[in-house]
């Protein structure tokens, strides 16, 4: 392609929304029934694409007290805990499980998680870097909770310990230290038990004669996490997106994932602010944020079960006389309440392993406010009527295990970019618009963020960095889960466990890549005619690059380890001799993102870095060799050079494709174990002008001169390259002026 069509190319690729994450909080066992469960049972389980590297990405479940008003001039002394970071995880050098599972627990083994299954991995948190300010210890179930997976953390990290900005992200970090008083609230009155204690009735209230009346009180917080400057109360804390650069989103942290819920008046730390308005329940509460789970009245969950990664239905409607912020004139729809089974657990009667087994509890809800009749709540899409999915008649329906796909969850595609339910080429064209990226930097914490964070959450932008090759921006290994999963919806690997301790007989083939090789070869065609060397000025040379398995092929159907993407340099030796004047995918294959490809040197005379391009085929190169594109170079100049292809050698790319292709069908990234490519091809360029290849430029040359002229309208006609001076497809006056100037 064009230098011109590059630069298009690449202004359309930034107009693109990118893609969603690919982990997130799939389960959380709060407080398990039991006064000896907390120290050994609680569980954080992420979910996403199998084998993913958790390099940068930490978990912080933010705890905001069980109740944010106190008696007026009671502050302080400060609330013990005050608002904070209540168990903060570094998942540095941890990864997902083949059947895309990470459970980090309390317990020190996984004997104390009997349904773990072998393909899901676990770390014991008690193991795990958290800042160091205090040990590890158990979830706070005591009030409101934030729990926040984030990623690209400012301050001091495992990995840079001694960052000078300190360590803002850590266990028992202050997280909200703003102290409010006095404000207008409710208080008690009429009795000498209770004086000035906030309240909401007169229940809150003690003592004969107890009124609850209008007063003052002191408010600790103000419900927003601290941002980007210091607290006052152990020095930095986080830094959102835009918060405190905005003029550079890049160093800024990331919220992967959020989810919240509150206990009696503590506070929630969701960060993003899309709302859901009153109407969103049978009871009118008061609007939440999207990731916010509504209040179920009655209890405080000691389980969350995420049954969907995706967003459901149009949104809620909004009260009386209100505006939505959502399309329809509805408010945007919540990803917690939708998508999340919590509530109250209990021990059943039998174990495994020794270990109590636990339950979602389906008792009854008798609080006058709830918004559901049980101690568990559920989706409605999960409890639709007659022959609902949850089974309320049973004590037993629904079983709490770590390290096991949800029986009831709707399955995650990897590739699955736009959360549709497949991987196809919408999320192709999705990674695309961002191949090649070092990073997409994300957070659904600020509305004015550059990457449009106030857009319906279901499409709201995430970083796609997908694979288990670190951090290495968006690039093959990302697209490869893509295409080996296009058409697939079970989401599963063959062979592996995902809900049971059968390996799953359905799903995508990823056979090892033992013994499975790629050869590279090249054809050359001069259409002049000429020899390679004896090339003269301006004579086109056209290099088809191939790829064939060379061994380990696979013929089975639905097992096909075909050529599927490549991402080479082409090098040349020196520069002045030849030049890249464009590439173009062949047969089967496309260009991933044609921005990518970069010349090297002047006008290309060095070569084209990140030559790349996928083929949704899972059978190119099965059984010969395959077309992947092919190179138009002109000659620019006299001497000596050579051309060569080689994978690239970019960081990313090395890292994560180093054979510079990769095969369907296969593990480790679809990664080949090997790969050979062709020798160097060797060309000899001419001078301009030289017609007769005898090394000057004289009247011999001059007779072939006229005959080529075609004005500035034209086009080089066969065999008249050489005297294209200016090498703007033509021959005309202003050629035949530099023609003058060098012959002899």
């Amino acid at each position: 392609m064009t230098k011109r069509l590059a630069v298009l190319a690449l202004f359309a690729a930034l107009a693109t929304v990118p893609a969603h994450a690919v982990v997130f909080i799939n389960e959380v066992l709060i407080n398990p029934p039991g006064s000896s469960n907390d120290d050994t049972r609680e569980f954080i389980e992420l979910m996403g694409v199998p084998g993913k590297s958790l390099d940068g990405y930490a978990i912080a479940f933010c705890n905001g007290t069980l109740d944010k008003y106190y008696v007026l001039n009671s502050i302080p002394p400060i609330p013990n805990p005050p608002p904070e970071v209540d168990e903060f995880f570094s998942l540095d050098g941890l990864t997902l499980g083949d059947n895309g599972l990470l459970v980090v627990g309390i317990g020190s083994t996984v004997a104390r998680y009997p349904q773990l299954l072998a393909d899901t991995n676990f770390q014991s948190w008690g193991t795990i870097w958290n800042g160091g300010l205090d040990t590890p210890g158990k979830l706070d179930n005591n009030g409101s909770n934030t729990i926040l997976l984030i990623r690209n953390r400012p301050g001091a990290t495992q990995a840079d310990p001694l960052n000078p900005e300190g360590l803002r992200w850590g266990k028992d970090i202050p997280t909200d230290a703003e102290l409010v008083t006095p404000v207008d609230s409710n208080v008690c009155a009429g009795t000498t038990l209770t004086p000035g204690v906030p309240c909401r009735s007169v229940s809150d209230c003690a003592g004969a004669g107890s009124t609850c009346v209008p007063g003052q009180i002191d408010q600790f917080g103000d419900g927003n996490l601290d941002k980007g400057e210091p607290n006052g109360m152990g020095g930095f804390t986080l830094d959102l997106k835009g918060s405190s650069t905005p003029e550079d989103p890049g160093d800024d942290l990331e919220i992967v994932d959020e989810l919240s819920y509150e206990h009696d008046r503590g506070w929630e730390y969701d960060q993003d602010d899309r709302n859901v308005d009153v109407g969103s329940t049978s009871n009118g509460l008061p609007q939440r944020s999207v990731h916010q789970l509504d209040d179920p009245q009655g209890f405080n969950p000691d389980v969350l079960i995420r049954v969907d990664y995706r967003t459901k239905g149009a949104g809620w409607p909004v009260v009386a006389g209100g505006t939505g912020e959502g399309p329809g004139g509805n408010n945007w729809q919540d990803t917690a309440t939708e998508q999340w089974i919590r509530g109250e657990s209990f021990e059943g009667t039998t174990g495994v392993g020794g270990f109590p087994q636990f339950f979602c509890a389906n008792d009854p809800n008798t609080d006058a406010n709830a918004i559901q009749p049980y101690t568990t709540n559920v989706p409605h899409w999960l409890n639709d009527g007659i022959g609902a999915d949850y089974n309320f008649a049973a004590a037993d329906s629904y079983q709490i295990m770590a390290g096991r796909i949800n029986p009831l969850a709707v399955a995650f595609i990897p590739g699955d970019a736009d959360r549709d339910g497949d991987a196809d080429a919408d999320d192709i064209a999705k990674i695309a618009a961002v191949f090649g990226d070092d990073d997409w930097i994300f957070s659904n914490s600020y509305e004015l963020a550059p990457e449009s964070d106030d857009g319906d959450p279901a499409t709201q932008t995430r970083p796609w960095d997908v694979d288990a090759t670190g951090d290495n921006g968006i690039e093959a290994s990302d697209l490869q889960w893509t295409l080996n999963f296009q058409g697939d919806t079970t989401g599963r690997v063959l062979g592996v466990q995902y809900d049971d301790t059968i390996p799953s007989a359905i799903g995508v083939v990823l056979n090892p890549n033992v013994a499975i090789a790629v050869t590279v070869t090249t054809a050359v065609n001069v259409p002049s005619g000429h020899a390679l060397n004896d090339l003269r000025y301006g004579d086109i040379v056209e290099l088809t690059v191939r790829g064939q398995i060379s061994a380990g092929a696979n013929l089975t159907a639905g097992s096909e380890n075909g050529i599927m993407q490549f991402v080479h340099d082409l090098e040349i030796s020196a520069g002045g001799v030849i030049e890249v004047t464009g590439v173009d995918a062949l047969g089967a294959f496309a260009t991933t993102r044609p921005a990518l490809q970069t010349p090297q040197g002047v006008d290309g005379d060095l070569g084209v870095a990140n030559l790349n391009g996928y083929a949704t085929s899972f059978t190119q190169g099965l059984t010969a060799a395959a077309d992947l594109y092919r190179v138009t170079l002109r000659v620019a100049g006299p001497g000596n050079a050579e051309v060569a292809i080689l994978p690239a050698a970019d960081a990313k790319f090395a890292a994560s494709t180093p054979e510079g292709v990769k095969v369907g069908h296969t593990d480790t990234n679809g990664n080949p174990a090997g790969s050979i490519y062709p020798p160097a091809v060797a060309v000899t360029g001419g001078i301009a002008g030289d017609a007769d290849g005898d090394g000057d430029v004289d009247v011999e040359d001059f007779l072939g001169f006229p005959p080529c002229m075609t004005g500035p309208t034209g086009t080089v006609q066969a065999g008249c390259g050489v005297y294209d001076f200016d090498a703007d497809n033509d021959v005309d006056l202003t050629d035949y002026s530099a023609f003058q100037g060098v012959a002899q």
